[in-house]
């Protein structure tokens, strides 16, 4: 008895099946979407948490390099002994990748110099105290102008 009514309408049910089809596929890609989103993000963060700053490397290798002078030639580390050893060369500098880092003996200060793709980039002037046998640096000034803080 049922099976042979005729139904009024037999396209309208093509129509609601196609329109929830697209529904369900745009909500599938959104998602997909928000997914591949998120995953750049997140290889993106990486890439910015890994790179490697020229300035903070060169930086870090000179003064890792002076420690590793001052603390093999000087037997008692005070700031009279540091100071006496830096004094007594005739000019001490030490150079890594075109960087140096000199000794003022005028002002009792060190004077870094970074050059950066062959081209002058900054000076600083640290200054450094010794507390508990162990040597502090500061930054005292920067320039980005060769000469200036002379």
């Amino acid at each position: 008895m049922f099976r042979f009514r005729k139904s009024k309408s037999k396209g309208y049910t093509l129509i609601y099946v196609l329109i929830i089809n697209s529904l369900c596929l745009s909500i599938v890609f959104g998602c997909y979407k928000m997914e591949f989103l998120k995953r750049e993000n997140s290889i993106k963060m990486k890439k910015n948490v890994l790179k490697v700053d020229k300035l903070q490397k060169y930086r870090e290798y000179l003064l890792t390099e002076l420690d590793e002078n001052i603390y093999g030639n000087v037997n008692n580390i005070t700031e009279e002994e540091i100071k006496n050893y830096l004094s007594s060369a005739d000019d001490f500098s030490l150079i890594y990748d075109q960087c140096c880092i000199k000794y003022v003996k005028d002002k009792n200060y060190f004077l870094v110099q970074y050059y950066i793709n062959n081209k002058f980039y900054k000076e600083e002037f640290y200054q450094y105290k010794v507390n508990d046998s162990s040597i502090i640096y500061g930054c005292i000034d920067y320039s980005y102008t060769k000469g200036v803080l002379k």
